[in-house]
């Protein structure tokens, strides 16, 4: 398995990202050692074509109770720790259908979110941060979630925002290149090392445009996360 995966790596981004990657997973089996490249969209930059949902498909922002009535299958891999946390944030989550199936979904917020138990992403108040991005196994390779981050752009955009944050982990190649071909723009990396139970966080300069950056949770209260303003 291990082998079918570095052959695909090398046919699909190269052997200098096969091995960057294979070395990035070796690092990280010995420490946390992460680097995140911080990207934004925006109207301007967004692909067009991205904005016109093939047929037979369908979308529109979830309602509380849809949330609770779709999400109960485990193939979705949402925890009603998640669905909660996320209704306390007033999160939204924009869905595609086939038909009454959910087949692809994202998260938006505008509040701090968690990237992990220990991790939190803080951002401007004038972007919105899209997170947890997830197409059903059987309807994959449609670029469905592009489409679904086109329309949430559009939607947060007459809303006022001025667009969509998000990440991705420097190997996450198949996510980089989806991004890219959406219309992406990188604005900067956050390097994070856990050192013991700390962590070392280093944000390089382009992502204060944006207020974005990864904090550790023990540096924040309950309650009293700081809302970053670009």
């Amino acid at each position: 398995m291990l082998f079918q995966k570095i052959q695909q790596n090398i046919q699909l981004f190269g052997i200098p990202k096969t091995i960057f990657d294979l070395s990035y997973r070796a690092v990280n089996t010995l420490t946390y050692a992460r680097i995140f490249q911080g990207m934004s969209l925006s109207m301007a930059d967004l692909n067009p074509q991205f904005l016109k949902l093939p047929a037979p498909y369908s979308w529109h922002l979830l309602t509380p109770s849809e949330i609770a009535s779709v999400f109960n299958d485990p193939v979705y891999h949402i925890s009603p720790d998640f669905l909660a946390t996320a209704a306390s944030k007033n999160d939204h989550c924009l869905a595609i259908f086939h038909g009454n199936r959910l087949v692809s979904y994202g998260w938006y917020s505008t509040k701090p979110t968690r990237v992990s138990r220990d991790l939190i992403a803080v951002f401007s108040n004038n972007w919105v941060y899209m997170y947890r991005g997830f197409t059903h196994p059987d309807y994959r390779g449609q670029r469905l979630h592009a489409h679904g981050k086109a329309l949430a752009l559009k939607l947060y955009q007459q809303k006022g925002y001025k667009g969509l944050l998000s990440y991705a982990e420097i190997n996450n190649y198949r996510s980089l290149r989806s991004n890219y071909r959406l219309g992406y723009q990188n604005f900067g990396k956050i390097y994070i090392v856990k050192i013991g139970k700390y962590y070392w966080i280093h944000a390089e300069k382009g992502c204060a445009q944006f207020g974005f950056a990864i904090i550790p949770s023990y540096h924040c209260q309950k309650g009293h996360l700081k809302y970053y303003t670009s």
